[in-house]
């Protein structure tokens, strides 16, 4: 039974798209509503290694949930975008490019019709693919008025970006990060080119005090 609280994004494909296709190059302000995610807390800085298999943990951990969500959506059904979050003490370390003192996590998002319980009959389901006990969470996000942007290009690139946005454009809207930094990963990096992928980057924000 669905989160009477929680958008479908299956249904409300304007809310999907406004959350999901930025405009490029630009930042925007978007409201992110309470929307239930598949969680798995990093350990440690953000290597690739470590990400890379906290992802593939992830997919393997809610496989039933999307071949049930295939059955139900049949030719409609889309891979939920992988999303990466990253915090610190001090948030300008995200524009210095310091990431051994960042801390992250991996987050997938989730049909409205999955709770924890179900996330954890997923889970227990691919124990032995998953080769060990799974620690990953069900958990709501409602992260409230955020400032995104989408960038088409390769990674290298993000440090001058997340510059312009903590330097130039919260100081200069009056608004100041209050949560975690986004990254969210729009294509299969296995099958795109690094200078085509799609990432949005996304901060929750407020107002700054005077």
């Amino acid at each position: 039974m669905a989160d009477e609280g929680m958008i479908d994004l299956i249904r409300d494909r304007a809310m999907l798209h406004t959350l999901y296709a930025p405009p490029a190059g630009a930042f925007s302000i978007v409201d992110v509503p309470r929307l239930p995610f598949a969680v798995w807390d990093g350990e440690g800085p953000p290597e690739q290694s470590s990400i890379s298999t906290a992802i593939r943990n992830l997919y393997t951990a809610i496989y039933p949930i999307r071949r049930e969500a295939r059955e139900r959506m049949g030719k409609s059904f889309v891979e939920p975008p992988v999303e990466l979050l990253y915090w610190a003490d001090d948030m300008r370390e995200f524009s210095t490019g310091h990431r051994e003192n960042w801390r992250w996590r991996a987050q997938i998002t989730l049909p409205v019709w999955v709770n924890a319980k179900r996330l954890e009959e997923s889970a227990a389901e691919m124990r032995q693919e998953l080769r060990l006990a799974p620690t990953l969470r069900w958990e709501a996000l409602a992260e409230g008025k955020c400032v995104q942007s989408l960038h088409v290009g390769q990674t290298d690139d993000l440090p001058v970006i997340l510059e312009r946005l903590y330097s130039e454009y919260l100081p200069q809207e009056g608004l100041e990060p209050s949560g975690p930094y986004h990254e969210i990963y729009l294509d299969d990096w296995s099958r795109v080119s690094p200078i085509k992928r799609k990432i949005i980057l996304r901060q929750p924000v407020r107002t700054r005090p005077t």
